[in-house]
This record gives structure tokens, sequence and C-alpha cells, in this order.
């Protein structure tokens, strides 16, 4: 097959593997449109009917203060209808109303007469307003609970609006329950006002006795602000990315509630639904549409998946041109690892050989001088034996730590136990944890057996020697700082030297101030001798 027909025969193929790639691709975005388009009218019909079983709940409210009017057997007072409100916990379960009230029926001949009986069931100067050209006013006679919005609707003739006029001769026409369209409320007192609308229900309770008719009797009433309604049933999801609009119908032009934003891209709008229930005697038409958000990268999953997968598919057809370099670069790969192995293995060895040579050297200098400072074979065994197991003790915290380290504690009780058996650990620990690397356990290990074996040697009291510690910030360095005290011990009454003197102080000295770089100082007092050991932390 000649090189013109290869290059023909592999554009061929990966044109029609591109074209079924984009073909199942969009076919898989339709279905996650329609997924999408789906989930988003499961919570719309959420949304509508959350709404709408919330006005359910208020209107049973109402229905159950009417019968707490019918049902008296004296006009309601104010503290009774209080303690009544207060009892439906209004703010607490019921949010999005504003109030529950009481609005008498009188003939507007009665104008004055109302005014100085509303005065008197509220304890305060009240005037029916305002002037009404009707034959009837329904002046607020009982509102709660008594806030300051709710105060400055006490006395208002709702029967001189033609709105609320409306829905007050359909609710005595019917005996039901029946709402009004949008209207502003006597309530919105401050800057920020909303929508809202009123349910009335007729109850036989008049202003000055009970009637047999309902329309000589009064109104029990709901005031609802509609911004504050809706956002108490968005409340109740957990930030939904939906957008409402909800209208009357028989009053389209001035919406309940709206928080379309400007300029809502055309995309969004395509996906709105509308929703229609029936309040009180009115139409509610609520128009919800998603959030940018609600169409997010999950939603695009499957086409990314298959979007990918026939890129994949793509590259599969070229790959077989490809496999020659794939494997001159594995078999490249597999050398450089080769050959970084064999470079670990080499530093391994030299680490190893450069611990092997510094033991041998301390174990060589240890030897030489408990030669020079005992008096026989027997006697240098017995303190040459002991000086390697405190080495081996310290290499053995070493190997059982993480990262070639030591803890700082178990080295210690390690070391001093196995002198000082009057304790479990020869005396008192006591510090934060610290972690020291093989060098430093191996010097810290001979410095305290020295220090141990001396202190038993002299005898520096019953107790032991007391061992505390701590880690302070000097020059961007962690130090360790190690206190050893030791009651009882002085100087040797004819010798200059402490107790620690010789041999063991010299290899204490070279350790502490040679191989750890640090300090070494002894006092003694009164109570007994105090030594500081200061060093440097390699880990941190």
């Amino acid at each position: 097959m000649t090189s013109a027909r290869k290059t023909v025969l592999m554009l061929v193929a990966v044109l029609f593997t591109v074209a079924l790639g984009l073909g199942m691709t969009a076919a898989t975005m339709r279905l996650e449109n329609r997924a999408a388009a789906i989930r988003f009218e499961r919570l719309a019909d959420s949304v509508a009917n959350r709404i709408h079983q919330r006005m359910v709940q208020h209107l049973a409210l109402l229905r159950a203060t009417r019968s707490h009017f019918d049902a008296s057997e004296q006009p309601v007072s104010v503290t009774e209808f209080r303690r009544f409100v207060d009892g439906l916990a209004l703010q607490r379960d019921y949010s999005g109303i504003q109030g529950i009230g009481y609005a008498a029926l009188t003939p507007v001949g009665d104008s004055g007469r109302a005014s100085a009986r509303i005065t008197q069931v509220q304890g305060m100067p009240i005037e029916v307003h305002p002037r009404s050209d009707q034959n009837l006013i329904g002046p607020i006679a009982l509102l709660e609970p008594m806030d300051a919005r709710n105060s400055a609707a006490i006395g208002y003739d709702m029967f001189s609006e033609p709105v609320r006029q409306e829905a007050i001769t359909a609710a005595l026409a019917s005996g039901e329950p029946h709402a009004t369209g949008p209207v502003q409320l006597v309530q919105e007192i401050t800057a920020e006002k909303q929508a809202g609308f009123l349910i009335y229900t007729p109850t036989r309770e008049g202003l000055f006795q009970h009637f047999p008719a309902r329309e000589q009797g009064g109104l029990v009433y709901a005031a609802f602000r509609a911004g504050d309604l809706h956002h108490a049933v968005l409340e109740t999801f957990p930030d939904p990315p939906v957008l409402l609009r909800t209208i009357d119908r028989a009053a389209p032009e001035q919406p309940l509630f709206d928080n379309h934003p400007a300029g809502l891209p055309e995309w969004l709008t395509r996906h709105s639904v509308q929703r229609e229930f029936d309040i009180a005697g009115r139409s509610w038409q609520v128009t919800l549409t998603p959030r940018a958000e609600f169409l997010g990268a999950d939603d695009r999953r499957a086409s990314a998946i298959v979007g990918a997968l026939s890129a994949l598919l793509v590259l599969a057809v070229v790959a077989a041109v490809l496999t020659l370099f794939r494997a001159l670069a594995e078999t490249e790969r597999s050398a450089r690892q080769s050959a970084q192995q064999a470079e670990e293995r080499a530093l391994l060895l030299r680490e190893m050989q450069h611990r092997i040579k510094n033991h041998l050297a301390r174990i060589q200098a240890i030897a030489r001088q408990t030669a020079r400072s005992t008096a026989d074979l027997e006697e240098f065994e017995q303190v040459f034996g002991a000086r390697l197991s405190a080495m081996a003790k310290a290499q053995d915290a070493v190997t059982r730590g993480q990262r070639d380290s030591a803890d700082l504690r178990e080295l210690l009780q390690g070391e001093i136990g196995s002198i000082a058996r009057k304790s479990p650990a020869g005396g008192i620990l006591s510090g934060p944890e610290v972690q020291l690397d093989g060098r430093e356990a191996q010097a810290v290990g001979l410095v305290v057996y020295e220090l141990g074996t001396n202190a038993m040697k002299h005898g520096a009291g019953s107790s032991g020697p007391v061992v505390q510690w701590r880690v302070e910030p000097r020059e961007n360095r962690r130090w360790l700082v190690l206190d050893w005290f030791e009651a009882g011990a002085t100087l040797c009454p004819d010798s200059a030297e402490a107790p620690a003197g010789g041999f063991g102080s010299q290899l204490i000295e070279a350790l502490v101030e040679g191989d750890l770089e640090g300090r070494f100082t002894r006092d003694f007092d009164s109570s007994g001798m105090r030594i500081a050991i200061e060093f440097p932390l390699s880990l941190a």
C-alpha cells in the first residue's frame, strides 16, 4: 500500500470518527437538556406547591380565628385576641403573614360611634379614616401582633378602598374567605415597600354586639406582605437556583413578587415554567425561571464524557503511528530509572560506610581511653562493654524510630533505666516530644550513660537524677536544652574536679561540643549538681 493511500485511509478514518463523535455528543447534550428541564420542572412544582400549601395553612388560621369570634358569647377583647394570636406563633411558624385582625361593618352614619368604640377597645384615641362616600365603613378594630407596622393600621376603613371593597363584598356574598388583588398595605410605613394582599372571611361579631347575619357583623382578615411570604418559602430550600414572578391573573400589571434581574439571558427564559393555583377566590400565576448556576458542569458531565471518549477514539486511530515512539520513550525511561536506582544504592552504600567508619572511630577512642582509666582487664571489659551497650541501645532506638530517628524520652529511659533500677527511668523525666537523628542519638545516649554511671558511682542521692528538657528557637534553628540535676552531689573534698571528672567528663565534653556542636556546663550548689546540655536539632 502506497504512502498516499495510507494517508487517505487515515484521513477517512479520522473524519468518520470525528463525525461520529460529534453526532453522539450532540445527541447526549439534547438528552441532558431534557433531563435538566425535567429536573427544573420538579423543582418548580415543589416551590409552587409550597407557596400554595403555605397559603392553605394561612387560610386554616383565618378560619380558626373566625370560629373563635363566632363561638365567643361576649365581644372579643384586645387582651383575649392578643393571647389567641400569640398562641398561633405567627412570626415563628407562619412567616409571611403580617397579622390577623378584625374589622367591623358599620353604617357610615355610625362613624363617630365606631371611633369611640375602637378608642375604648384599644385604650388610645383612634379616628376612623379616611372619609368614605360608601354606605358602610369597615374600620380595623383589632390587629395582632401589635407591632409598629400594625399599630399604624388601626382605624383604617378598608371598605373605602375599591380593591379591598371588592373582596369584602365577595366574602360577604359567599360566606367564605376571599382574597384581594395586589394592594399596598397600610402597614408599609418604611422606605422598603412590598406588594401586599388581604384575605377576608365574615363573622357575626359586630363592633357593638353579635349579629345573626354576617353582613351586619364584621370581618376577620389576614394581611400579607407578598415579598416576605415568598422569601419564607424560598428559605425552606437550600439555596434554590430559581427565580420567581408571581402575579394575580386579574391584575397582572402589579406583580405580587418578582426577583428576576434585568436583562435575563434568553437561553434561561426558554427554560421558564408556569404554574397556576387558586387562592381564596383569586387565580395566581407563578413563573419560575432557573438561575444560571442551575445548568452547571454536572449537567454537562455525560456530554463531556462522550466528547472525551470521541477524542480518545480519534487518538486511537492515530496511535499506531506513534507506537514506536512510545516504545522508545519507555525504553529511555526504564534506563533512567535503572540509573537512578543504581545511584541511590551507591549513595546508601556510601552512607553506610561513613556511619560504620564513625562508629569504629568512636569505639576505638572509647577503647583507648577506657584502657587508660581502668586498672586491669576485668575492669576494662566491664566498663568498655557497658559503653558499647549504651551505643547499641542508642542505635536500637534509631532503627525503631521513623525517618532514621530516635525519640528522646525513649532513649533516656533506656539508658538511665539500665543503670538506676530504683525507678522505671532512674529518676524523673519531663519534656516535650523530641526526635533525634542517628548522630545525635548516639552522642546523647553515651552522654546520658556517662552521667548516669557517675551518679550511681558517686552516690548522688537516693532518688536518682531529675532530667528536664525543652526546645528553644535560636538564630532560626531549634535548640534542645537538657537540664540534669543530682540532689546531694558535691565536689570531692580533696579535688577541684567534679564527681563526673576523668575520662567521663572528657568524653561528655567531646560528644556535646564536638559531635553535637553544642555547649556543656556543670555547676554545684548546696542542693546538688546541675548540668546543662544545649545543642541545635537537625530534625524539624
